[in-house]
């Protein structure tokens, strides 16, 4: 027993020593291996990128460090430039290729590196590339004629490596700058600041192109953007964009939230604009995605391609002080559909739905000095062939707008709207409906604009048709309702308060008025309206006035 306990601390000591040595090989060997290999590593980058660009490249970098032991690589301070000799002699042989890059970075970090693998057997494979502080330069230049035949990216690589696997790219803080020149030799040009860009899975072998389950070599790409803010053109606005993230493998691009917003408020806008009148925007959507974008049409030919855009929610105010003097000229050319025809930005959208948007339109009037208010609530709107593209507009040329909301806190309101694309007149159809709606809710429009107050009224259907175009509108109106009772307003010389004209409302009320449709005995009452439109006012103008004849007409009030 006793000599068990005399060979115990012997043993311990046998395998610690043995342990020591061990671990000193291991950092001997790894201390050689970092060496040895950081040497190989410095001298591969380089001539990598020299051999496999045919000389058109060259890299450079301030520090390479490898750690076997953790399975890291960090290069610091690299770049990859262009030699513009080589280049030329390239374009006058016909074998220059149509793009071109030039690529700096702060910091770049291979994670979980598997240096023993990328020695033996030439197979580059790592858990993570982190690159910090990229800058981009991407030029495209479909001017270029290249005679050779394409290579793929294994093909370029394989004289060199078997395999390149990254688990995650993932680039922070990059600016990236393209440059498309046209067969025209017109250039376009973007730049984007701040992005982030991850890429998943990321394999370059000898199937990784043919696998139907990856894109560009990989399985997916996210790029994200901060937010966005910059001036309108008019420098009336400020405009930010926030949450900016674009899905390569669904072709998706999300946006948390668009916003306009004006720089002044309503007194200082109107000092901003000349002293007339323009409309103030307050406009703020949220949860936007773009599904199915074309980015190589957005970024070299300038054309919005998208399948289906969906807005989450959202709501548009807009602003307009009647007591100021109407601007010059007029506005013939700008219903929407020419607008959308005018457009330099070639667009083609199947389908744009709203949800949930609250709008607002809100004017100040010149006669009572107060403003009058239209609220639409819990607008849901869907848009089809949004278009400017003449050969789309050749297949299909009518932009459909079909929009349901709750208008004044309780009428329930549908609407189709039919535009004819591509019409120099502006032509257009709209229908709709408005049910069980109490009258009174107008009074926040008629009293300060019309100086009338509803004092009772049950509208229980409202059904109109309207066509037109930039001139005149025509249509039918028809409106059933009871118990309409009204008042005729007046007010103090200061503006403020508002009185009922006793007399005049009495026989408004008992000689002008008819108080419901149908009357007791009679047919129901269809107004057939045509309002010439006031060029200087817009669209909606034009059919809320159309509308509003008719309704006017077919309470007996229309020389009120």
């Amino acid at each position: 027993m006793e000599h068990r306990k005399r060979k115990l601390p012997r043993i311990i000591r046998i395998i610690l020593t043995v342990l020591s040595i061990l671990l000193v090989l291991v950092l001997c060997t790894g201390w050689y291996l970092n060496q040895h290999w950081t040497k190989l590593l410095r001298k591969e980058l380089s001539g990598y990128v020299t051999d496999l660009s045919d000389s058109l490249y060259t890299v450079q970098f301030k520090e390479l460090h490898l750690n076997v032991l953790s399975g890291s690589l960090t290069v610091d301070k690299a770049a990859m430039t262009l030699d513009s000799a080589v280049y030329r002699r390239m374009l006058a042989a016909h074998r220059a290729p149509e793009n071109t890059y030039l690529i700096s970075v702060e910091k770049l970090q291979l994670r979980y590196f598997k240096p023993w693998r990328y020695f033996t057997r030439k197979e580059l494979s790592a858990g993570e590339l982190i690159v910090t502080g990229p800058s981009i330069v991407m030029d495209q230049n479909s001017t270029v004629r290249d005679t050779t035949r394409p290579r793929t990216a294994y093909e370029d690589i394989s004289s060199k490596m078997k395999s390149i696997f990254i688990g995650h790219l993932q680039l922070d803080s990059t600016n990236f700058k393209y440059v498309f020149t046209r067969k025209d030799s017109s250039r376009v040009i973007h730049q984007f600041h701040n992005l982030r860009v991850g890429v998943n899975d990321f394999l370059i072998d000898s199937v990784a192109l043919n696998d139907p389950t990856r894109y560009l070599y990989a399985r997916n790409y996210e790029i994200g953007m901060r937010d966005y803010m910059n001036r309108t053109r008019d420098s009336l606005y400020w405009m930010y964009v926030r949450s900016i993230r674009y899905d390569a493998a669904e072709r998706t691009l999300n946006i948390g939230q668009f916003e306009l917003q004006p720089r002044y408020d309503k007194t200082q806008f109107q000092q901003q604009t000349g002293g007339v009148q323009q409309d103030r925007y307050e406009l703020q959507f949220n949860d936007i995605k773009v599904q199915e974008l074309d980015p190589r049409l957005l970024l070299q030919e300038q054309q919005v391609w998208a399948r289906r855009i969906n807005i989450g929610n959202g709501r548009l105010h807009i602003y307009r002080d009647r007591t100021l003097p109407m601007p010059p000229g007029d506005k013939l050319g700008q219903f929407p559909n020419q607008v959308l025809q005018k457009l330099h930005l070639p667009i083609k959208i199947d389908t744009l739905t709203g949800n949930n948007v609250e709008l607002q339109y809100a004017e100040l009037s010149p006669v009572s000095r107060h403003v009058g208010q239209i609220n639409f609530n819990h607008v849901h709107a869907r848009l089809t062939n949004i278009t400017n593209i003449d050969s789309m507009v050749a297949r299909n040329k009518h932009c459909m707008a079909d929009f349901d909301a709750i208008f004044m806190q309780s009428g329930k309101l549908r609407a189709h709207f039919d535009f004819t694309l591509n019409n120099p007149a502006g032509q257009f159809a709209v229908s709709g409906q408005l049910k069980n709606m109490n009258g009174k809710e107008l009074n926040s429009v008629t009293r300060p604009l019309g100086m009338i107050e509803i004092r009772s009224c049950n509208i229980r259907d409202l059904n109109f048709n309207i066509r037109g175009d930039e001139r005149k509108a025509a249509g039918s109106v028809t409106m059933l309702y009871d118990n309409l009772k009204i008042a005729i307003l007046k007010q103090d010389k200061d503006h403020k308060n508002y009185s009922r004209k006793g007399l005049m409302s009495f026989v408004a009320n008992v000689m002008v008025i008819k108080d419901g449709n149908p009357l007791p005995g009679e047919k129901v009452r269809v107004a057939n309206v045509t309002h010439v439109r006031d060029v200087q006012k817009s669209f909606f103008n034009l059919v809320w006035k159309t509308l509003f004849t008719g309704v006017k007409e077919t309470a007996g009030a229309g020389k009120l």
